[in-house]
């Protein structure tokens, strides 16, 4: 009863930590991205509400991202933690041994593969997909951000605008607007705005349209320019990394998309997430405790830059994973070989420290 309350614990300390560091380095890059992405109202002049859903919706591959690494720092800062207040010392005293401490390690390292393979097979790509829907469903609304002065701007799709002046009130002066098959001209223009979006009131130009290679001047006093019928240039069909598992396999051997990134992509979704029991036998390292044997203070630093390497060499194994099938097979072994390897080494080395 008194051991079962202790591996409660253990639990317990882990899962508060790594969802403070986890949250903690996915809402930091969050941040700057939400940053990056003002754009989308100061640039491509969409409403606020389409903003923020987007931001919101690209928050779990953000988290998907930096799994591992917030795995990582989470197991070494448990250790840490548990023996800087000498917990560990109680865990020995009660009769769990530092085997058990490690299977209790391995337990809590495959159901955070579960919750990271979920995560990154169907939460993270589902997200991001619904995020560049929001994009591509946005209705242009805020034409100033278009209508810069002395820019030739061209953010939506078949139509470009130029004006030699914007008081930023709305008054234009000098507008040029080309379109596929017409151009118009004038020499003033004023920024409008209604229920079903913005517009331009041009007045003292002219309409130049293309008909059967022929130039058709039309002249005019005032006329309007309705943005209803544009879209921001944002791709409607989801990419591989927002594709279900399912369509992956099913166009793995498809001959007209690319197979070594649908390949790539499996492997980061279905493959990568067993890297953790690498990261999680490497910091059970630190469960060894005799400093007559090995200096811990190098021991703890070695492991730290161990981890950290080997979270980089996984990044390159998998860009490598998706050239062809035998690839995937060598990145399967790759992890499960040098976990076993980690282990046995591990289980040696405990073993050791009460000879």
């Amino acid at each position: 009863m008194f051991k079962n309350k202790i591996y409660q614990y253990f639990f317990l300390e882990f899962t508060k930590i790594f969802l403070l560091i986890s949250l903690s380095l996915a809402i930091l890059i969050w941040m700057t991205q939400a940053a990056r992405f003002l754009e989308l109202i100061t640039e491509y002049g969409n409403p606020i509400e389409i903003y923020l859903k987007y931001i919101f919706l690209i928050f779990p591959k953000i988290l998907d991202n930096v799994f591992l690494l917030s795995f990582t720092i989470a197991m070494f800062f448990l250790f840490a933690k548990l023996e800087n207040a000498n917990e560990l010392g109680i865990y020995w005293l009660s009769g769990i041994s530092k085997i058990k401490l490690v299977k209790l390690s391995l337990t809590i390292s495959c159901f955070t593969i579960i919750i990271y393979l979920f995560l990154s097979s169907i939460i993270a790509p589902r997200a991001s997909f619904e995020g560049r829907k929001v994009l591509s469903n946005s209705k242009f609304s805020f034409v100033n951000s278009l209508v810069k002065e002395n820019n030739f701007n061209a953010p939506l799709k078949n139509l470009m605008i130029y004006v030699s002046e914007n008081d930023q009130k709305g008054n234009l002066k000098n507008i040029f607007i080309y379109e596929k098959e017409r151009t118009i001209i004038a020499k003033r223009g004023k920024v409008l705005s209604s229920q079903n979006g913005s517009y331009l009131e041009l007045n003292d130009g002219a309409t130049y349209e293309t008909n059967n290679k022929n130039i058709n001047v039309i002249s005019f006093e005032s006329t309007v320019f309705d943005f209803s019928k544009y879209s921001m240039q944002n791709t409607t069909y989801p990419k591989f990394n927002e594709r279900s598992v399912f369509w992956l396999f099913k166009n793995l051997k498809n001959k007209n998309i690319k197979s070594k990134e649908v390949r790539e992509e499996i492997n980061k979704r279905l493959v990568q997430p067993f890297y953790i029991l690498i990261l999680c036998a490497l910091s059970c390292f630190l469960l060894y405790s005799n400093p007559e044997k090995i200096n811990l203070k190098k021991l703890k630093i070695s492991l730290y830059i161990t981890s950290i390497f080997l979270i980089i060499i996984n990044q390159i194994i998998l860009g490598l994973s998706g050239e062809n099938f035998q690839y995937t097979i060598y990145y399967i072994f790759f992890i499960f070989s040098l976990f076993l390897l980690l282990m046995f080494i591990l289980k040696k080395l405990i073993k050791s420290e009460t000879k």
